[in-house]
């Protein structure tokens, strides 16, 4: 008990006075050392405690997790984007102008944050004008010395002070110098928002992140609450004249407003243009590219800080402690480009008032998420096994999201359909293990035992407490074998999965009746949609790599996926709807056909079978891998035997026809009776129900999200601590 309560409790208050006496001694001295003296130190400073933040910095695993309640963001946006910048000197506010005008012609608004008493007199016409053009003012720190927080009484003297600027110039945020903070004290202000905190930041004076790209609310004390009630019941009656020093400051600072009793922090989630340029030197803006992304992907609130003082908007070179504005515009043009329609754009005023209904309005209650007690926790490896193409994409965002709730993964490959190429394209740092042995059955089951076998040594060595696929057999053997929990992902019921291939659970679409699996119903999980949901949020569509075969946008492009003739599940019914379709299109002027045969063998069987199809590359069959998705929704309409493509279209609301002639299961019977894909049964069909016509797509951002994902890992989680609970 005495060293759970000193680790918990003691050494992180030691840790926290121990910042502080530094943080005081460095601001006593720093008027009196050299300004290139103190940039090289905290350069070299800055290097150390990059190294020593591999696996936190720029992404602090666990900060993805949204607070209790969120409800997502406005007009169903995928995640937020807030500019903010802080004026730190004379040269700053000279550039403030180019800055506003650089954005503007972006399509993006900001918050300006000046500083008091500085160096520098804020004019009321720059105020008045940054304002007129829909752009914020916000209060920088008193005078930027980093004393403000030193004591609580020199806290309340300085926060009258800043309570007045606040007034004169009608701003309701703030932010501290050098991201010092004590938001408990910041309840003295006058604001609806701090912006003095930050997820991740370990080059930062007080370096402790709040650990979430999430906005969340700082309810004031009851203590507080109950000295504010007090003092609006007074209604100014009495006057400061007779009381103690102590008693006129508090009669003096601003009281909360009682329709708030808090407010909202909005830390942020971008590493500043100084820490990335000019401490650790970068030249590119990739950092913050990667983390917009990883944002994005979680629906987190990417907010920046960035310092017009260090911004270089002359053609000619840098000086040595600035960095060309043009690094901050490819930020903008990489949002807005990319992330077209899919982001909630605002002021920081805006953002807080949200989180401020919200709170009020009891439907979110603005609380962070237990990340630090998740972090802390010790999770044992988790295996995932990539048994088929489309688990590729399947699993990428899965494993994103594994690891970042700190998931170690095993992740094993089989070099077959291109398996293994499209898991080093996607990154996944998987091991090959095993191949395909062909389409006849009994060479097949052998070869399934055998990989099983390759996988043993690997398996036993890692040690996995769950295994986890979308169907591997082999790894339901070996699991089996050495008695590993496995979680098996199926969309289709009918497949067969003899006794030693049994799953301990089944995660599969709600859509899929329970009584159509040999399973215990408390070992059955569910999820809404389809798995071809899980990834296609991720497309950021394209057309470009199509130009590479020679394709038009005015061409009218059909997919086509043959069926899969190796398959156990083939019909060869199948084929002759296949043939028909491709006899019918060939011959349609202006369509153009992206053929994707099952591998190699099957290719060269339809060119040498019908090679009129092939005529003035009427049809095509891409020399190499390309990306699915996007050339799914870069066409016009898909034709495929297989289901994922099939899904992948309805996913994307691509019109789409499944020649697959095996038993319909529940997944697409349901996606055939919303109109989301049509089922072709016969040659009349591909003659009266497949449309030859250009299709009108919509925004990715429309038909898609995150849900289907986040379900899945919920349960996934959920599954793998039964069993890390029982190490």
């Amino acid at each position: 008990m005495r060293l759970a309560y000193l680790i918990r409790d003691v050494i992180p208050a030691i840790t926290v006075l121990l910042y502080m006496l530094r943080n005081r001694i460095y601001y006593d001295l720093k008027p009196f050392v050299p300004r290139a003296w103190r940039r090289a130190v905290r350069r070299r400073l800055a290097a150390r405690q990059r190294a020593k933040a591999r696996g936190t910095w720029p992404i602090m695993p666990g900060s993805e997790r949204p607070p209790e309640g969120w409800l997502g963001w406005p007009e169903g946006k995928k995640f937020a984007v807030i500019l903010t910048h802080d004026i730190e000197g004379k040269l700053g506010l000279e550039r403030c102008r180019s800055l506003m005008e650089l954005e503007m012609e972006m399509g993006f608004r900001s918050s300006f944050n000046f500083i008091p008493e500085g160096s520098y007199r804020v004019f009321a016409s720059l105020r008045h004008d940054m304002v007129q053009n829909g752009f914020e003012i916000g209060v920088h720190d008193l005078a930027h010395d980093g004393r403000l927080f030193r004591s609580e009484s020199g806290f309340r003297r300085q926060a009258i002070e800043i309570n007045r600027y606040l007034e004169e110039w009608n701003a309701v945020g703030f932010r501290s110098a050098f991201m010092l903070h004590n938001l408990d004290w910041l309840h003295r202000l006058d604001i609806e928002y701090d912006l003095s905190t930050f997820d991740t930041d370990p080059f930062e004076p007080q370096p402790e992140g709040r650990h979430t790209i999430f906005p969340f609310w700082v309810p004031a004390p009851a203590a507080r609450q109950s000295e504010v009630r007090s003092q609006r019941s007074l209604g100014g009656s009495q006057q400061s004249g007779g009381l103690t020093t102590d008693e006129a400051l508090n009669s003096e600072v601003s009281t909360i407003n009682d329709s708030r009793s808090g407010y909202a922090e909005l830390p942020y989630s971008l590493a500043q243009d100084s820490t990335l340029f000019l401490l650790l030197r970068e030249t590119s803006i990739e950092i913050w590219k990667k983390k917009v992304d990883w944002i994005a992907h979680h629906g987190g609130m990417v907010l920046l800080n960035t310092h017009p003082d260090y911004m270089a908007f002359t053609n000619g070179q840098a000086e040595r402690w600035e960095y060309p504005a043009s690094m901050y515009r490819q930020l903008l043009e990489y949002v807005a480009g990319r992330y077209s329609g899919e982001f909630w754009h605002v002021l920081p005023r805006q953002a807080a008032d949200l989180i401020r209904r919200r709170v009020l309005t009891k439907s979110f209650s603005g609380e962070r998420a237990p990340v630090t007690k998740r972090l802390r926790q010790k999770r044992a490896k988790l295996w995932i096994d990539l048994d088929n193409t489309p688990h590729v994409p399947f699993f990428e965002p899965i494993v994103e999201e594994l690891k970042t709730r700190g998931f170690p993964l095993l992740i094993t490959a089989r070099d077959a359909f291109q398996v293994c190429e499209l898991a080093r394209e996607k990154q996944l740092g998987c091991i090959k293990i095993g191949r395909h042995h062909g389409k006849h059955r009994l060479i097949k089951g052998a070869g399934l035992v055998y990989r099983a076998l390759q996988l043993a040594p690997t398996v036993l060595r890692e040690k996995p407490i769950l295994a986890i696929s979308h169907g591997a057999r082999s790894q339901l053997l070996v699991s089996n074998w050495l008695r590993i929990p496995t979680l098996l992902m199926e969309d289709y019921e009918y497949c067969e999965f003899p006794p030693m291939m049994r799953p301990s659970w089944v995660l599969m679409p709600d859509v899929i009746p329970d009584a159509s699996l040999e399973m215990p119903k408390n070992r059955i999980r569910k999820y809404q949609g389809t798995k071809e949901d899980v990834y296609a949020w991720k497309l950021r569509p394209d057309f470009s790599a199509l130009k590479d075969l020679g394709l038009e946008q005015s061409d009218l492009i059909a997919t086509v996926r043959p069926p899969a003739t190796e398959a156990h599940y083939h019909n060869p019914e199948s084929e002759l709807l296949f043939e028909r379709f491709m006899e019918r299109v060939s011959t349609v002027e202006g369509a153009k056909v992206v053929l994707l045969p099952r591998n190699r063998k099957q290719g060269d069987f339809i060119r040498a079978r019908w090679p009129h199809w092939f005529i003035d590359d009427r049809t095509i069959i891409p020399s190499k891998a390309l990306d699915g998705l996007n050339l799914i929704f870069n066409s016009d309409l898909v034709v495929s035997g297989g289901g994922t493509m099939n899904r992948e279209a309805a996913a994307l609301g691509i019109p789409v026809y499944s020649i697959f002639r095996g038993k319909i299961g529940a997944v697409d019977q349901n996606l055939n009776a919303e109109g989301r894909l049509v089922l072709i049964k016969s040659a009349g069909d591909v003659e009266d129900k497949i449309l030859l016509v250009k299709h009108q797509r919509k925004n990715v951002a429309e038909v898609t999200s995150t849900k289907t994902l986040h379900h899945i890992v919920d349960q996934i989680e959920e599954i793998a601590e039964r069993y890390n609970r029982s190490l």
